[in-house]
């Protein structure tokens, strides 16, 4: 890839380069509180403990990282394996439900901590790509599941019977019998001006400009008085600190869920800064990105929330804005803290299918189905790594399907060995005659199969 080098590495703190930083930071706030608050909601914490994850985890996870550029928070993909993960614990906005979220958060960043001491970075590599892959366009359709209740102005259910389609499909039957049909009809509306949000004003982010309008629309019609549901006010004030319960660090089922969280979130970290330094020159080490997500993680558990890790879309906003170094992510974390210390009250008035059609607009992009059919046509094997993960995924849970992928794409890996050609001859000493048994059998792989094997052990 060929370098960009119209992004500066080291710019001196002159007074236009603050300002310059100021306002790309301001953009990358417009462009992502929204969707942390309403990722929060996909993953069953209050929204507030995405803003709160906004506040904590990026500026750790640039200064202690080695890409400065690279933005770190809540994460579309995370919040379905979060969701998929503790659901079966408690109920999702219970209490006992975020103080698991915490716990697991705490988890996720110990092991990111452990992984760098005991330099097992080499695990990032246990999940293949047709797994990732498969895994985000399925993950994609989950995400947009849990949001039907709130697109047709229904009360999400107190109780889910799994994190699968089969359950999305029952629950929008039963909100479609019930549905309000002013909140379809405005949800449709928040949709088509998204598009054409992106469209014609591209340089202006299309969550701030729902959350915008929905807000006006609200005010206008009295859409609260009326019935609609609304997010409800943020407490106002500096994110509470507390340790999260220690109690459910005791159990192995939770230890499991928070390694594949892990595995996931270095994964995704590691693809995005490597991109990110081939792109610009920045500096990559996958385990000073370790250390980052690893505390950026241990901070959000201590202020509630749920596991983070690099956000392809926030880093896409940083460099869209010709960033220049970390300090746009500095004043990002000032603005996500004033807007937790002062615009708390006005989401009383948001309503809640606005935070659904964000979420929707933002994980729309991860559903491209032509990557599955291109990763198909390149290799049949990778495709139907990619095709397994993606209907187990679907169909019994994010968790059993990244296990399925993973499963799938080892089998596939012992059937390639299977049919590689392979060199046989037989060994004897010097001393040895043709009819002294002996012999050794040497066994090696023909050269453009040993070769092509090579390649594949260096893919990551």
């Amino acid at each position: 890839m060929r370098l960009d080098t119209h992004f500066p590495r080291n710019d001196p703190a002159t007074l236009g380069g603050l300002v310059h930083d100021a306002a790309a930071g301001a953009n990358l706030a417009l462009a992502m509180l929204p969707k942390a608050m309403a990722y929060a909601v996909v993953a069953g914490v209050p929204p507030a403990y995405g803003l709160y994850a906004s506040c904590a985890a990026p500026t750790l996870a640039v200064v202690f990282g080695s890409n400065r550029l690279l933005f770190t928070g809540p994460v579309g993909v995370m919040t379905v394996l979060v969701l998929g993960s503790l659901h079966h614990y408690a109920e999702p906005f219970s209490p006992a439900y975020i103080e698991l979220a915490a716990s697991l958060t705490l988890m996720v960043g110990v092991l990111n901590l452990v992984f760098v001491g005991a330099r097992l970075g080499f695990l990032v590599q246990a999940i293949p790509t047709p797994v990732t892959e498969g895994f985000i366009a399925a993950a994609a359709l989950l995400i947009i599941g849990t949001q039907v209740s709130p697109a047709l102005g229904v009360p999400p259910p107190t109780a889910r019977s799994g994190v699968h389609l089969p359950a999305f499909l029952a629950e929008a039957a039963e909100a479609w019998a019930r549905r309000d049909v002013l909140v379809p009809v405005l949800f449709a509306a928040c949709i088509a001006i998204a598009l054409l949000a992106r469209r014609l004003l591209p340089r202006i982010p299309d969550a701030l400009i729902v959350v915008s309008l929905a807000l006006a629309v609200a005010f206008a019609l009295g859409l609260r008085e009326r019935g609609v549901e609304m997010v409800g006010a943020l407490p106002t004030g500096l994110p509470p600190v507390s340790a999260p319960p220690l109690t459910p660090l005791l159990s192995g089922q939770l230890w499991a869920s928070a390694a594949l969280l892990t595995l996931v979130g270095m994964t995704e970290t590691s693809s995005i800064s490597r991109f990110i330094a081939r792109r610009t020159g920045q500096r990559f080490d996958p385990g000073r990105e370790a250390v980052g997500q690893g505390l950026a993680n241990l901070a959000v558990s201590f202020v509630g929330g749920y596991p983070v890790c690099a956000s392809l879309s926030g880093t896409s906003v940083n460099l869209a804005g010709g960033v220049r170094g970390p300090r746009p992510i500095y004043f990002f974390t000032a603005l996500a803290l004033l807007v937790a210390l002062c615009l708390g009250p006005l989401f009383a008035h948001l309503p809640r299918f606005a935070l659904a059609a964000v979420v929707i607009m933002a994980v729309v992009s991860l559903l491209d189905l032509r990557r599955l059919m291109v990763l198909w046509r390149a290799d049949r094997l990778d495709g139907l790594v990619a095709l397994t993960t993606f209907l187990v995924t679907l169909l019994v849970g994010p968790e059993k399907g990244i296990l399925a992928g993973v499963g799938a794409a080892a089998l596939c890996y012992l059937w390639r060995g299977r049919l590689a050609p392979v060199h046989e001859r037989l060994w004897r000493p010097a001393a040895a005659s043709e009819l002294d048994s002996a012999a050794t059998k040497l066994v090696r792989l023909a050269g453009h199969a040993f070769a092509e094997l090579k390649k594949r052990a260096k893919e990551p």
